[in-house]
């Protein structure tokens, strides 16, 4: 099971670095259900295959994630209970944020990084040129 504080923690942390970052608040914004719940995440984090087999399977009727908030949620967070390491949706939703965000920040970081490393390439070439 997820240590629910240890969570709460790491997703604060994240956050906070989000919020005082605007490249990446930006990115948040746009994030989509199918992003945040994606087959790598679910597949690590559930017994889930994709997010669709998360929202067929629990015979709930639904048909999108946004439908989620219709149905009864404590029979919802039984659902999630029984297939995630997570007690609830809430929870469950909460590490895959952390897991997202995450992925977001290495990615960035290896981006600047390369691009960095090109503009020293690349000015030290062209410098020999000269």
């Amino acid at each position: 099971m997820v240590d629910g504080k240890k969570l709460d923690r790491e997703f604060n942390r994240y956050m906070d670095l989000y919020k005082s970052d605007k490249e990446l608040g930006q990115l948040m914004l746009k994030l989509s259900y199918q992003e945040l719940f994606n087959d790598k995440f679910l597949q690590e984090n559930s017994r889930f295959k994709n997010l669709d087999d998360m929202l067929f399977r629990g015979g709930f009727g639904l048909t999108n994630p946004m439908e989620i908030e219709q149905v009864n949620q404590d029979k919802w967070n039984e659902y999630i209970a029984a297939y995630t390491d997570c007690r609830t949706w809430h929870q469950f939703g909460k590490l895959a944020m952390v897991d997202w965000m995450k992925t977001v920040v290495r990615l960035v970081g290896q981006a600047k990084k390369k691009e960095a490393e090109d503009k020293k390439h690349g000015g030290e070439g062209n410098k020999a040129d000269q």
